[in-house]
């Protein structure tokens, strides 16, 4: 077979993470189009940031009341304890400074992905998340760049072919937006500064994860009470502090109660928006301390697809800044899909999630060795038995 599934059972929280990626973005979209009917960004910003506390607070004290137990849980799956006995090789100020550091480059990131939907440019539409898909595969090629000199992690053939394809596809896509659609220039750069803030952050908390044993739900509430206190002050600025009083004002009208009952839904999804989001990042951290930056960049760019296709679907509703608004953008659309595709697919064969067995592809991939160790075995085993054989039949002789 040339394409093989390589399932793991280290696949649980990377599904976690797309999961609740998708019921968080599910929730935004109605928030949004249908209940509120505006743009949220610093104030989602604001929530998730705070959720992040309280989400970590409660599987904090949870865990705190099972201490006397070998194991604790997340989601009803038992983990191992985190061993407090272990020495970090680092300082304490070390250690402290660069969770500030992950911390900025949390909010950093965020408030990158969201300038798209407040700026001139992509003012009162929905061109972030179909922006983000096209070139959101780039975080897997800094990822891995980042890690090779960071953690010495090795890249093999199968990464190398990976890592091209996805490259190629980003230049074709973005050659084909300047010829056929839009100049995208801001937008690549604002989704460039995303993308680095977000591979840094998963990054540096790898490296804390695996070199200073830093507990996730700890790190997840001193990183949120950072980022929270930080997002507050945004609010003494006119953009925030305006989309802020808008939704108060709306939401104490008074003068319309099925559409004050209305907000009220809103402001309830707001909460399960928030809670979404804590479980999701601690999602993320769980699947960058067991898999890697890598895979939590497939993970995330699992949904792209979607989105594309969305945007493309929504167009009318977008106010967009063509070049040219004649020409067509069929062409655009069909390239940037199937490279889409193919930049999923890609990622997959990255994390050996599908095995090419060709070209030598799957060689240093995980079943590849398991293949090799079971085969290895079977052979150990057939001498033995070869062996025993031949031991008694001389017996036998004798």
């Amino acid at each position: 077979m040339l394409i093989r599934f390589g399932f793991r059972e280290s696949l649980f929280y990377p599904s976690l993470f797309v999961l609740f990626l998708f019921l968080r973005r599910l929730i935004k979209f109605f928030l949004e189009v249908y209940l509120l009917q505006k743009k949220l960004s610093y104030i989602l910003v604001l929530i998730m940031f705070i959720f992040e506390i309280i989400i970590g607070l409660i599987f904090l004290i949870n865990r705190n009341k099972k201490s006397t137990s070998v194991t604790s849980e997340f989601m009803g799956i038992p983990l191992i304890k985190e061993d407090s006995s272990l020495k970090r090789p680092d300082s304490n100020l070390k250690v402290i400074l660069l969770i500030i550091f992950a911390s900025h480059f949390e909010i950093i990131g965020a408030i990158s992905r969201r300038y798209l939907t407040i700026n001139e440019i992509g003012k009162g539409s929905n061109l972030y998340d179909e922006y983000h898909a096209k070139y959101r595969s780039s975080e897997i090629i800094i990822a891995s760049l980042l890690c090779l000199f960071a953690f010495r992690m090795k890249i093999y053939r199968h990464h190398a072919f990976s890592l091209i394809i996805i490259l190629i596809c980003l230049i074709v896509i973005y050659i084909t937006e300047i010829k056929c659609e839009i100049d995208n220039l801001m937008f690549c750069i604002l989704i460039l500064i995303s993308s680095i803030c977000r591979v840094f952050l998963d990054t540096i908390e790898k490296y804390l994860f695996e070199t200073d044993f830093v507990d996730i739900y700890k790190i997840t509430i001193f990183e949120g009470v950072i980022d929270t206190i930080v997002t507050c002050f945004l609010f003494f600025f006119d953009g925030p502090k305006d989309e802020f009083m808008s939704l108060i004002n709306n939401t104490i009208d008074g003068k319309d109660e099925s559409k004050d009952f209305i907000y009220w839904i809103g402001f309830f999804l707001l909460f399960v928006y928030g809670a979404f989001s804590g479980l999701k990042n601690i999602a993320r951290r769980y699947t960058v301390k067991i898999n890697s930056p890598m895979t939590r960049a497939l993970a995330e760019s699992i949904l792209d697809p979607i989105f594309i296709l969305y945007g493309y679907l929504n167009r009318d509703k977008n106010k967009i800044k063509m070049k040219d608004n004649e020409k067509p953008v069929m062409i655009s659309f069909i390239i940037t899909l199937i490279c889409s595709f193919i930049m999923v697919f890609c990622s997959c064969i990255y994390n050996e999630l599908f095995v090419l067995f060709c070209f030598g592809l799957e060689r240093k991939t995980h079943l590849y060795v398991l293949h090799t160790n079971s085969n290895l075995e079977l052979t150990q085993n057939d001498n033995r038995n070869s062996y025993s054989e031949d031991e008694s039949d001389q017996n036998s002789m004798i």
